[in-house]
This record gives C-alpha cells, sequence and structure tokens, in this order.
C-alpha cells in the first residue's frame, strides 16, 4: 500500500539546547450574542478594551443594521447604537483614534440589493454615528466583500466587489481631510473578492478570495508608506473565500472560511521572517462569514455560517508563552522537539534525524492520553510507519533520552 501513502515528510530534528514548554494557542468559549442576534458576514472593530460588532445577514436572511458592544472584563454584550445607514451585509470595518468606521456593503441578501459607498464614524464614548465622506472609488457604484484596514493614521479599503465584478483598487480615508484618495491597485488585475486582511505596523497584508473563478491562497503585503505592493508567503492552507483575519500583537492570524466545504484551521503569520505556522485547529462549528476582533492581545471570533447553520457564539484565541521549567539541570540534556510542520496529511511516514547515537525512547499518545505506539532505537536515522495514525486527528510526540535518563519533552502532531 505504501504506492497510495502520500510521502509528505516531517522531520522531528534534536538539538543540543536546553528544553522548554512549548508556546501554544489556546481556544476558549465566551458569552454569546444575545438570543435572535445569530449573523453571519457582520463588520467588527475593537477600541479601548470593547468589541465592536454589527450589520450582517441574520438566520432569516435578513440585512441588519443593529450594533453591539461586548465587554471582555464582564464577558457581557450590550446593544448600543444602531448603524445609521440602510441595514446591508459584506460592508467594511477599520479603526482610526479610538473612533470606529464603518461603510459600503450590499444591501440586501440577494446579489441584487444596492451596492453602498456611504461610511459612519462611531464614536463610543457618547454612542453616537456621524455621517463622513462617501467611499470613492471613480465609479457611481460601491463595493462589497472587500477588505479593509488602518496604518499611520488613515483608513483603507482595498479590492472587493462591484457592479457584479470582482475588484483590484485601493482607496484610502483621511480624516483629517475628511476625503478619500486612490492608491496603488491590488497587483492582481482580475481583482479579489471574499479575501481576508490584518494590519501590522505600516503595513496591511491581504491574503484568500476569489477572482470568480478560482480561490486563492496567496499573500500580499501593502507598505502604507511606499504605497507599493509585494507578493509575500502563500497562505499554507487551502484556498478559500470568506475567512477571517485579525492581528494578535506583532502576527496575523487566519483561518476559517470555505474551500467548497467548511474548514476551521488557524495559521499565524511571522512579517519578521516571511514565514506561517500553524496555530491549531478551531474547537467551534467550522464556518465561512464570521468575523473577529483582538482586544489586549487575545483574538475573539464570532459568528458565521456553518453546516448547522447562522452562528452567535463566541470564541477567545489566546497565546500562551513559553515559560523555562523550574529546574533547568533536568532538562540540559540535548533532546529538545522540533516538528516541521507540525500539521501533516493522515498516513504520513515520519522521518526522524538527529545528531548522535544515543538511545532514545519515542512515544507518541492519542488525544485523549491513551499511548498508542512506543518504541526505542540508536541510529541517527528513524522511519516510522504511518499505519500506526489509525484516525485523522491531535497526537503527542514524546521523546526521551533513556541513556541520561533526561526529562520527557512532548510536542503536538495535527493529522488531517
Amino acid at each position: 500500500m505504501i504506492s497510495i501513502v502520500k510521502k509528505i515528510i516531517l522531520l522531528i530534528l534534536f538539538s543540543v539546547s536546553v528544553n522548554y514548554v512549548f508556546a501554544d494557542w489556546i481556544w476558549t468559549k465566551k458569552t454569546s450574542l444575545p438570543l435572535g442576534n445569530k449573523r453571519d458576514r457582520a463588520v467588527s472593530f475593537s477600541i479601548n478594551g470593547w468589541g465592536f460588532l454589527g450589520t450582517g445577514l441574520d438566520s432569516a436572511n435578513l440585512v441588519r443594521a443593529d450594533f453591539w458592544k461586548y465587554d471582555t472584563l464582564t464577558d457581557a454584550w450590550s446593544q448600543v447604537a444602531d448603524f445609521p445607514g440602510v441595514p446591508r451585509r459584506d460592508a467594511v470595518a477599520f479603526v482610526i483614534d479610538s473612533f470606529g468606521y464603518v461603510g459600503t456593503g450590499i444591501a440586501d441578501s440577494s446579489a441584487w440589493g444596492s451596492t453602498l459607498m456611504d461610511f459612519y464614524k462611531y464614536n463610543p464614548y457618547n454612542n453616537s454615528w456621524d455621517s463622513i465622506a462617501p467611499y470613492s472609488n471613480g465609479t457611481a457604484y460601491g463595493v462589497y466583500k472587500a477588505v479593509a484596514g488602518s496604518a499611520a493614521g488613515k483608513g483603507y479599503v482595498i479590492t472587493g466587489r462591484y457592479f457584479g465584478t470582482p475588484f483590484y483598487q485601493t482607496w484610502m480615508y483621511d480624516p483629517a481631510l475628511n476625503y478619500w484618495i486612490q492608491k496603488a491597485d491590488f497587483p492582481v488585475y482580475y481583482g479579489r473578492n471574499g479575501a481576508v486582511s490584518f494590519s501590522i505596523g505600516t503595513k496591511i497584508y491581504l491574503t484568500t478570495g476569489s477572482d470568480d473563478n478560482y480561490f486563492y491562497n496567496d499573500l500580499w503585503e501593502y507598505d502604507v508608506v511606499s504605497d507599493a505592493w509585494s507578493q509575500k508567503q502563500n497562505f499554507p492552507g487551502t484556498s478559500r473565500i470568506g475567512a477571517v483575519g485579525f492581528t494578535i500583537d506583532t502576527v496575523g492570524i487566519v483561518g476559517s472560511g470555505t474551500d467548497g466545504g467548511y474548514t476551521n484551521d488557524f495559521w499565524a503569520y511571522n512579517p519578521a521572517i516571511n514565514s506561517w505556522s500553524y496555530v491549531n485547529q478551531f474547537p467551534g462549528d467550522a464556518r465561512r462569514g464570521a468575523t473577529a476582533f483582538t482586544v489586549s492581545k487575545n483574538g475573539y471570533l464570532t459568528c458565521g455560517k456553518s453546516a448547522f447553520g447562522t452562528k452567535r457564539d463566541l470564541w477567545q484565541l489566546k497565546y500562551k508563552a513559553p515559560q523555562l521549567p523550574n529546574n533547568i539541570n533536568t532538562v540540559t540534556t540535548g533532546n529538545s522537539i522540533f516538528l516541521y510542520p507540525n500539521i501533516v496529511s493522515y498516513n504520513t511516514f515520519i522521518h526522524l534525524a538527529y545528531g548522535g547515537n544515543k538511545k532514545t525512547e519515542i512515544l507518541i499518545y492519542s488525544s485523549l492520553g491513551k499511548l498508542i505506539y512506543k518504541t526505542s532505537y540508536q541510529v541517527s536515522e528513524i522511519f516510522i510507519s504511518p499505519e500506526i495514525f489509525s484516525a485523522s486527528g491531535e497526537y503527542f510526540v514524546g521523546i526521551k533520552n533513556t541513556t541520561d535518563h533526561s526529562a520527557l519533552t512532548f510536542q503536538k502532531l495535527i493529522v488531517l
């Protein structure tokens, strides 16, 4: 059966260095939106410890204009002033100087609704909205399914869909001038709709989406200072639309969406090294059309549509920083584990390579803590049969150097 096994290599490297507890990402379920507020294709943003969510399609497939505030300290939702524009879906939102900005979208559940150009500014301190200059794209039509972000005190609306066609332009809003200015076009002329974006410093990143012919997983960086686009390392998940993107500290997070089915994988992008790493599997229902915001270096994902219908649940994504153990002497024996990648295909060959020829014990546990594989080797190259993975899911690979009785060290492995 070897000929039908996917030969994707998982490389586990052993290095002579101090062991540490590996960092992890943790999802925690929080308080859902109040009853009657299921929705997808909404917008969200965060200001001063609060998350805000509004517009979108409800479970009856009707467009909405109501807005809600989430308090991360009390884990509670409360309703705020309604969005003053017409009800809509697939709008955009960004934040400049502690004010929220919401606009564009489409005013119907079908593709035949009016595409919108109006834009509004939300003041969280007096719970009020004011109209601002409408989005301008050089045409008489608005956009929907665009992406947005803010950087260096300006707001940006990029790509989207207008007049039945994927769009490729970039427009900047200057709050001091209350004016929209065209910037460098998104470099893929066929345009993009249903993509996601996240902002880090003076850069805005755009990935995934569709041009009506294909789904994409390319990643593009827009530098607001130089007004220039450059292509970066592709998003490693499947090509998709309707995903979410947000920023935690200096890392971009992208996940969920649809690639033909609903997805729940999440990935982190580090712009400093132009590299992606697997975060983990979202524990809620796989979905598309969710929305997300960030408060105090924690991400929050809510709403969307799954195979089980429209959602109103809220989940927090938190990064657990690595910590050195109390007694470093017990783990300085040189068997730290590095998994690359730490997400592999079902029935994968595992290739282990390490320096030296000390006797090494390898243990693999299921997510329930059941030991499913144990063996010992004293060679520098090891190949483990893929038959040990009887099903997809989470596994834990443990390594122990039995020659000098070092501590057992674990790393998580995802098998799809």
